[in-house]
């Protein structure tokens, strides 16, 4: 009689734990962050000062800034001396002068120097544009990792409640072999599932020291600096896709900026290869003077200049060179435009998707396999089930749980790549700017909402 009421206690504990097993995330009282606004921002600051690859994209810049001031509008004067080594007279040589010197000086035509410093300046933009764009690859990186490392700590929730819940089966059994009921195979089965569950542990704690120490470089921290626990975000509604949201991710993502900002550089160059077919002309002052009593003898005013039209052909080559790299990145802007709308079409699909099997597994799966490893548990307990059936029960529920929070996982990761390709600060602004380009009636999407416990 006591060995009832005991059985039938751990069951009913069995079951409850169970069913709070897709409760069971982060214990009470533990230091925890869940994903905000703040939190983001705290973290993209740090990153945005310690990152190893925006300190060189910064420093590139810094280059190219001072590269602009750099360009010449005068060119440095040319100084010539000479001397006349013989002559036919030394009357001859007194009269005209013995030694020659003069200045020649290039003029600034045709707006090169103008030209020149448009093209630093506009490659500094391009460079300012490309740190803008690790920028946002690092606010997307750190989201991402954020949310990989809050599902590795929910699945490492899971499996210390499994294990939680086959030490108490394990209980149940010793009672039940000791009260000859049960049976011995029965018992190294559940210890083999409760190795196997410690080993999957240690292989999800590995796995949190990977993330933990991805994360850590993108932040410019020591790759064992600790984290607190991460929470998963609540399931959210599928962001629906729309021409407007396509057309303001063409617009303002960032390659494309990058693409377009390269774009400006080349017509820059283009500009100034068109003048390069024009000649450079110079100015001289030539002067004559005899040795023997200094004496000045003579003054020569000099414009020279090159013949460029000899090389035409070549010129005009370099034209079409210039020109056809413009094309190119037109080109190429093209393209890749259509590839931001296919990937928004994409990503917008894959929120919907995810929601889909989410709701499907904590809507009807989920409660399936809760019922069915209630009903397992008791026919085991009266004789009449496997021990397998229970445990086969107990991993589809676990599986199930699982699939359900990568689903949650996907479609957040959707969504910050979403917010990436519109160039936001970070996700929790989509809401804002779908309300925005479709109006708060067409679109029930509001943003990600707090972290679920």
């Amino acid at each position: 009689m006591k060995l009832s009421v005991f059985i039938l206690l751990v069951i009913s504990y069995l079951c409850g734990i169970s069913m709070g097993l897709e409760a069971a995330t982060i214990v009470e009282g533990t230091n925890t962050i869940s994903l905000s606004p703040t939190v983001l921002t705290a973290l993209f600051e740090e990153g945005r000062t310690n990152n190893s690859g925006l300190r060189v994209a910064e420093a590139r810049v810094t280059a190219s800034q001072f590269g602009t001031e750099t360009v010449r509008i005068w060119e440095d004067p040319k100084f010539s001396f000479g001397g006349v080594l013989s002559g036919p007279r030394r009357g001859r040589i007194e009269e005209d002068g013995d030694l020659v010197y003069g200045v020649e000086q290039k003029l600034p035509l045709w707006s090169r120097p103008r030209l020149s410093r448009d093209i630093l300046v506009a490659e500094t933009q391009t460079q300012a544009t490309e740190a803008a764009f690790r920028e946002a690859l690092l606010r997307r990186d750190l989201t991402k990792g954020l949310l990989r490392i809050a599902l590795v700590h929910r699945t490492t929730a899971f499996i210390a409640n499994d294990l939680t819940w086959l030490d108490t089966l394990i209980a149940l059994g010793e009672e039940r072999f000791r009260a000859g009921f049960g049976s011995h195979t029965d018992l190294l089965q559940m210890q083999n599932e409760k190795s196997k569950r410690t080993e999957a542990l240690r292989t999800e704690q590995n796995r949190l020291r990977t993330e933990q120490a991805a994360l850590n470089r993108l932040l410019g921290r020591e790759l064992q600096s600790p984290w607190p626990r991460v929470e998963l975000p609540r399931l959210m509604p599928p962001v629906v896709y729309s021409p407007a949201l396509a057309g303001y991710a063409a617009t303002n993502e960032p390659r494309l900026k990058v693409l377009r900002q390269g774009k400006a550089q080349a017509e820059a160059v283009t500009r100034l290869t068109e003048t390069m077919r024009r000649p450079d002309v110079s100015l001289g002052l030539q002067g004559r003077q005899f040795s023997g009593d200094a004496g000045f003898r003579e003054g020569t005013l000099t414009v020279s200049l090159n013949l460029p039209w000899w090389n035409a052909p070549k010129y005009r080559a370099d034209l079409r060179r210039d020109a056809a790299k413009v094309r190119t990145i037109e080109a190429e802007m093209a393209d890749y435009e259509l590839s931001v709308r296919e990937e928004v079409l994409r990503l917008t699909l894959a929120t919907d998707a995810a929601y889909r099997e989410a709701v499907l597994y904590r809507d009807e799966i989920l409660q399936r396999t809760q019922q069915a490893m209630a009903s397992h548990l008791v026919m085991w307990e009266g004789n009449r089930g496997a021990l397998r059936d229970i445990l086969d029960a107990r991993r589809a529920f676990l599986d199930a749980q699982l699939v359900q929070d990568r689903a949650i996982l996907e479609q957040h990761q959707a969504l910050v790549e979403l917010a990436a390709l519109c160039d936001l600060p970070d996700y929790f602004q989509l809401g804002r700017l779908l309300v925005q380009l479709t109006g708060p009636a067409q679109h029930e999407y509001a943003g990600p909402a707090p972290s679920a416990k």
